[in-house]
């Protein structure tokens, strides 16, 4: 198992550049204690030029956008990018390609929402298309067009970055990934059930194309914070997290409907509600593990495990402390976790 950060840029209290500097310094102290990746979302700008000043502060880790709606732009205008910031990056970019979930940011755009998906899959074809041309390419089709397209930047890594696409609600965009042999983003609000599904569509797309079947790519997205007690953790994020729901019922409603206590509504939403159900991995280096372990085990295995963040949680101090103390006391233990291990243990059962 690898882990990384899932930086969702939330920081509703702080001005732009203060939140996109926490951004920066959570990256560069996961680059420091050896996280593998980061995704950084595309809210109010395009991740890639956080992640182009991130590059001057890290050195090894991998960054993603995460994710760039493609019904937003031109799929060169992507392509270009993705390659510019590889070179950036020195080849530690990653393109995540998602639909958004916003209608309104498209049709600031003059796009239909309708369209959206058929959009996405247009131009991650047309993606590939550009990405592994050996000359100019003409492409007319329902979405875009282009006469003689190159793109003029090379990458570093080739044919062209990892790509990974964000599942969220149905499993079509698992299908598609499958089918591309695509890495899967997920959010920190996914349910289990959902996330075994979109393993095992995967799985059977990837074999379907003449992909090697695997769950090596699936990234699981949580909440996690670990202290030298489970005590101590939850006085830790209380009141921060308290704020965070109270933002998400009023702000994203839609990520925290299936989080709701039996015969609930969202206002049964609490703290510790969501600890003790185990939505968010909270506690001591014990606790955690066994979270994450209970967690890979449920979904059927997974590859990546993120730690959500760009939030105000904690403090950047604990935050730090916390990370550091993830790598030293719950990554030695969970990092042999293996997905394709997992399966083929539980297949010969």
């Amino acid at each position: 198992m690898e882990f990384g950060l899932f930086s969702n840029n939330r920081r509703f209290e702080r001005t732009l550049a203060d939140a996109w500097d926490r951004d920066i310094f959570e990256i560069a102290t996961a680059d420091r204690l050896g996280f593998d990746e980061v995704w950084v979302s595309e809210h109010q700008t395009p991740a890639e030029l956080i992640i182009a000043k991130a590059a001057a502060q890290t050195s090894r880790i991998r960054m993603g956008s995460g994710v760039r709606p493609l019904g937003y732009y031109h799929p060169i205008q992507v392509a270009l990018e993705a390659n510019a910031v590889d070179q950036l990056t020195n080849g530690r970019y990653m393109l995540g390609i998602g639909h958004g979930f916003h209608a309104r940011q498209l049709e600031w755009r003059g796009r239909d929402p309708k369209d959206n998906r058929e959009m996405v899959e247009a131009s991650a074809e047309l993606l590939l298309k550009l990405f592994n041309a050996t000359g100019p390419l003409d492409y007319d089709g329902p979405f875009w067009s282009g006469k003689q397209m190159i793109l003029q930047c090379p990458p570093v890594q080739k044919p062209h970055p990892p790509i990974a696409i964000a599942c969220s609600g149905s499993e079509s965009s698992a299908r598609f990934a499958g089918k591309h042999d695509f890495g899967i983003l997920t959010g920190d609000f996914i349910p289990v059930p959902r996330l075994r599904v979109f393993g095992d569509v995967c799985m059977e797309e990837q074999a379907k194309h003449g992909h090697r079947p695997t769950r090596r790519k699936l990234r699981s997205t949580r909440v996690i914070y670990v202290a030298d007690s489970d005590k101590q953790a939850r006085d830790d994020m209380r009141e921060s997290y308290e704020k965070t729901i109270a933002w998400e019922i009023v702000n994203t409603p839609h990520h925290q409907v299936e989080r709701i206590p039996a015969g609930g509504t969202l206002q049964d939403i609490t703290f510790d509600y969501l600890v003790d159900t185990g939505n968010l991995f909270i506690g001591s280096a014990q606790t955690v593990s066994k979270r994450i372990e209970e967690h890979f085990v449920k979904t059927g295995g997974f590859g990546i495990l993120l730690f959500h963040a760009g939030r105000d949680y904690a403090t950047p101090q604990k935050l730090a402390a916390s990370m550091a103390r993830f790598m030293e006391e719950v990554a030695p233990k969970v990092r042999p976790l293996d997905p394709d291990l997992h399966l083929s243990r539980a297949a010969a059962e």
